[in-house]
C-alpha cells in the first residue's frame, strides 16, 4: 500500500501494550521455568521440557546445517570482530594541573543476548550483537531464541552460539525470554543488561524490565528513510525499500524527495506490492528533506542524492546512514553492526558498539604536584555545599 505524504507517527506503538507485557513478565518472575514452558506452548506452539540447551543438544541443533552457512558465518564473524577491534577504546591516563586522574574501561560481566526467530531467523543479530561484546571482554553471554518444531533453535543460530562461545543458550522467545533474563529463573541464569532486537512485543517487555536490567535501547520494527534528488536511479531506491520491508508488515518506510518524476517512477515500482505500506512525500528541497528526517529519527537513513558526504554533517539523528547508492542491506551484513535505534530513539541512541558493554570507571591517584588556586577553588566550592570535612580531607596530604 503507497500513503502519499509525511507519516504523523509509527504505524505501531507499544504503549497499548504496557500493562498486557507487565502481566507476562510477572508471571514469569513469579512462576519461574513453569510459566516459561507454559508461555512457549502458547504463544510457539512448541512443547518443550527443559529450557536451556546442553552441547550435546546445541550439537544436534547445528547438524545438517550446510558447509556454505557455516564458512559464510566464520566469514563475516572475522570480518565484524576485525570491525570492533578497531573501536574499541584504552585507557586514558591524565596529568594536568598537579593532578594525575583517567578512566578505565571495564567490561560488563554478564548480558543476554535475544535473537528473533520465527516469520524470519536472524543469526546475523547474533554475530551484531555478541562480537562487540565478546570484543569488549564480557566474560559470560547468554543467549535466548524462540524454538523450532523439533525443540532445537535455529541451526545457524546455534552455530553462532558456538561460535561466540555462549555460557548458555535458552530456547525461549518472546517477551517471557526477556522476563526471564532479567529476574532469573531455576534455569535461566539473571544478566546485567539485555540486547538485541525484536517485535514489538519484544520491545515492549524490554521496556518494563528496564526497571531491573540495563537494556541496549528499542530496536524494532524495522524503519527505513530515504532522501532523493533528481539523479537518484528509482530502480534502486524501490529496491531497497522493499528489503527493509521484508522483515515484517509493520515496517516504517519512508521516501522523501523533491523530484515529480522520481516520486512517479518509485510508485510505479513500489505498486505491486500490497503488502506492506510505504510512504512517499514530495517535499520542497533537501533541507526540508533532512529536517524532516532529523525529526523521524530511522533507526536507517539512505541518502541518494549527489555529493552525499556533504551533507553528512546535517544528520543528527538516525541509527545508521548509507550514502550515494549504497542499499542499507550493506549495514545489516557487513556493519559496523545493524541493532539500531528506532521509534525515535536515534535522537538519543546510536548503533550498538563495544562501549554498549564497557563501563569507564574514573581513576585518581595523585595530587602531589596539584596547583594551589585548584586545590583552594575545590575546598572552597566544598564548604559552600556544606561538607566541610571534604575540604579538610583535600587539604591532608597537602600541606594546607
Amino acid at each position: 500500500m503507497i500513503i502519499k505524504g509525511i507519516p504523523a507517527r509509527r504505524t505501531e506503538n507499544f504503549g497499548s501494550l504496557i500493562e498486557y507485557i507487565r502481566s507476562v513478565v510477572e508471571y514469569v518472575r513469579t512462576h519461574g521455568d513453569r510459566a516459561l514452558i507454559e508461555l512457549t506452548k502458547k504463544y510457539d506452539g512448541v512443547e518443550i521440557e527443559s529450557i536451556r540447551l546442553d552441547s550435546t543438544e546445541l550439537e544436534k541443533c547445528i547438524e545438517g546445517l550446510s558447509d556454505v552457512i557455516r564458512r559464510s558465518i566464520d566469514m563475516l564473524y572475522t570480518h565484524l570482530y576485525n570491525i570492533h577491534s578497531t573501536i574499541l577504546p584504552r585507557d586514558i591516563r591524565i596529568d594536568l594541573n598537579g593532578v594525575s586522574m583517567g578512566i578505565s574501561w571495564r567490561s560488563i560481566e554478564r548480558i543476554g543476548i535475544y535473537v528473533p526467530s520465527g516469520y524470519k531467523s536472524y543469526p546475523s543479530t547474533l554475530l551484531m550483537a555478541g562480537i562487540p561484546a565478546i570484543v569488549a571482554g564480557v566474560r559470560e553471554v547468554y543467549i535466548s531464541s524462540p524454538p523450532m518444531r523439533n525443540g532445537c533453535v535455529n541451526p545457524a543460530i546455534a552455530y553462532g552460539a558456538v561460535k561466540i562461545g555462549a555460557k548458555e543458550v535458552y530456547r525461549v522467545g518472546g517477551p517471557h525470554a526477556i522476563a526471564a533474563m532479567a529476574y532469573g529463573t531455576e534455569s535461566v541464569v539473571k544478566v546485567n543488561k539485555i540486547v538485541g532486537p525484536g517485535s514489538i512485543y519484544v520491545q515492549a517487555a524490554k521496556h518494563v524490565v528496564r526497571e531491573v536490567v540495563d537494556i541496549d535501547g528499542i530496536e524494532g520494527p524495522t524503519e527505513l528513510v530515504i532522501i532523493a534528488d533528481e539523479n537518484a536511479d528509482h530502480r534502486k531506491i524501490a529496491l531497497n525499500m522493499k528489503s527493509q520491508a521484508e522483515h515484517s508488515k509493520d515496517t516504517f518506510i519512508v521516501l522523501l524527495t523533491f523530484s515529480h518524476k522520481v516520486i512517479e517512477n518509485v510508485e510505479r515500482e513500489l505498486s505491486s506490492d500490497a503488502n506492506h505500506t510505504y510512504y512517499l512525500a514530495l517535499v520542497r528541497d533537501i533541507d526540508e528533506a533532512i529536517d524532516i528526517a532529523n525529526n523521524l529519527a530511522p533507526e536507517h537513513l539512505s541518502l541518494y542524492v549527489t555529493n552525499p558526504f556533504n551533507y553528512l554533517d546535517r544528520i543528527r539523528n538516525a541509527g545508521a546512514v548509507t550514502l550515494g547508492s549504497e542499499p542499507s542491506a550493506m549495514v545489516d551484513y557487513l556493519g559496523p553492526d545493524h541493532i539500531l535505534p528506532t521509534n525515535g530513539w536515534a535522537k538519543t541512541r546510536g548503533v550498538l558498539t563495544v562501549y554498549d558493554f564497557l563501563k569507564p570507571i574514573a581513576i585518581f591517584y595523585s595530587s602531589k604536584g596539584i596547583a594551589s588556586e585548584i586545590l583552594s577553588a575545590a575546598r572552597v566550592l566544598a564548604e559552600y555545599e556544606g561538607f566541610q570535612l571534604h575540604s579538610q580531607s583535600m587539604g591532608v596530604d597537602n600541606d594546607v
